[in-house]
């Protein structure tokens, strides 16, 4: 790791993180979202034509998809740059399934391929350690020979970057490219990743990693864990707590929850209907409980840094708790800033309706066939990837409601982030 970074990690003053949720092709919905957060910071920075928001976040982590955006911004992309590789890639992986559905179980249904090739062009090789990486990065993956989550950071302080422990590799050298294709390699879509962890007195490879999709721990939406990664001593960054000290803004790929509802022909509903459910095979019901797995620990996640702080715009959680407008911090004061922004890939009707569900974000009604297809990892038609990304733009510009009603403001205002955040130098800095 380069000066440069140490001591940008060690300056005084607030720090601010940026967490990528995973999602496959729904990525380009998070990337709408950047696109408005880029353009809306940049008009406070001090050279707008110059920034990147690389220049902004001090650490920015993802989770499969997350990990490639959070990578590339790294590495001071612009994110309308990730959006063209997005929209020049995602075909190309997800061109042709190699096996029906129900066979899926005994391989995976991509070829690893496409985006073999795309992170050896683009990350080349470049590993943890690189001077290109621009600020903090985290990647999170799922380490299947030894069952642990793994979370890999470009901290020269953290206590495994440059000890290879009972390895000879140590993780500073691991290619980015390793790292990232591991992390967006979800299981029954592409075969796990192999990182070469130990070489013999000859330099011979003698062991390896095997890596799966970070999505198959709890970090498929990153931000808790980041914000242990940012506080705890093992990861060397130190930073404190405080609602003036540190920022996490948490950017999903889309919210997705199957159920099934007793059909009612006057609303409009995603809901499955229930004699679907009662069709299904045993198998099936058993697959339907897994798929939610990232739901609910998403949704806890969201729960709990909530009551860890108190963000302007609080996702509405589920019908018990709603807000959360009631619920006591856990922690007495803010331990942080947190803001969470998705957009509700379902369809209801406008009385029943949030100001993140997509109809909402868009303007128009849409067919449930339709809203299905977005709700796909594995989408290639570029007409419904344009749509991901708009309803992303339209969920940045859009004016989210305080769930409580007590309030209404623009989710992107002058403000917000806010400005005692921005770094020294800037408009409205400190």
């Amino acid at each position: 790791m380069g000066a440069h970074l140490r001591d940008r990690f060690r300056a005084p003053g607030p720090k601010r993180i940026l967490a990528l949720d995973g999602g496959g092709s729904r990525g380009l919905l998070s990337l709408g979202v950047l696109a408005e957060l880029e353009r809306h910071l940049g008009e406070r920075s001090s050279d707008p034509s110059k920034f990147r928001l690389a220049h902004y976040f001090d650490l920015i982590g993802g989770t499969s998809t997350g990990a490639i955006i959070a990578t590339t911004l790294a590495l001071e992309w612009r994110v309308r740059e990730v959006v063209d590789l997005y929209f020049r890639l995602l075909p190309a992986i997800f061109a042709r399934s190699q096996v029906p559905g129900p066979l899926r179980l005994l391989m995976p249904a991509f070829k690893n391929t496409a985006l073999t090739q795309a992170l050896l062009e683009y990350l080349g090789d470049r590993t943890l350690r690189s001077q290109d990486l621009k600020t903090g990065l985290a990647i999170h993956a799922k380490r299947i020979d030894t069952g642990s989550a793994w979370i890999l950071v470009n901290n020269a302080g953290w206590r495994y970057f440059d000890t290879p422990g009972d390895t000879e590799v140590a993780n500073a050298d691991f290619y980015l490219r390793d790292l990232v294709q591991g992390s967006a390699a979800a299981p029954t879509y592409f075969n796990d990743v192999r990182v070469d962890l130990e070489r013999n007195a000859r330099g011979r490879v003698v062991g390896h990693a095997h890596f799966f999709d970070g999505g198959v721990s709890p970090n498929n939406n990153p931000a808790l864990q980041l914000l242990l990664t940012a506080t705890d001593p093992a990861f060397g960054f130190n930073w404190p707590l405080g609602e003036e000290n540190l920022l996490i803004w948490s950017v999903g790929t889309g919210y997705v929850r199957k159920r099934f509802a007793k059909r009612n022909r006057k609303r409009r509903s995603s809901a499955k209907p229930v004699s679907n459910f009662r069709r299904m095979a045993y198998s099936a019901k058993v697959q339907a409980a897994i798929e939610g797995y990232n739901h609910d620990i998403s949704q806890q996640q969201i729960t709990l840094l909530q009551t860890l702080s108190r963000p302007r715009f609080p996702w509405y959680v589920n019908s018990e708790i709603e807000a959360q407008a009631a619920s006591p911090l856990l922690s007495g004061q803010p331990a942080l800033t947190y803001q969470r922004f998705d957009v509700r890939l379902e369809i209801d009707e406008p009385e029943f309706r949030r100001p993140e569900h997509i109809e909402t974000l868009l303007g128009r009604e849409m067919k449930a066939k339709d809203v299905d297809k977005l709700r796909q990892l594995d989408i290639k038609d570029t007409a419904l990837l344009e749509v991901l990304y708009q309803a992303g733009e339209a969920l940045g510009r859009s004016h989210l409601l305080d769930r409580s009603g007590a309030a209404a403001a623009p989710a992107i205002a002058p403000d917000w982030p806010p400005r005692s955040f921005d770094p020294s130098g800037w408009g409205g800095a400190r």
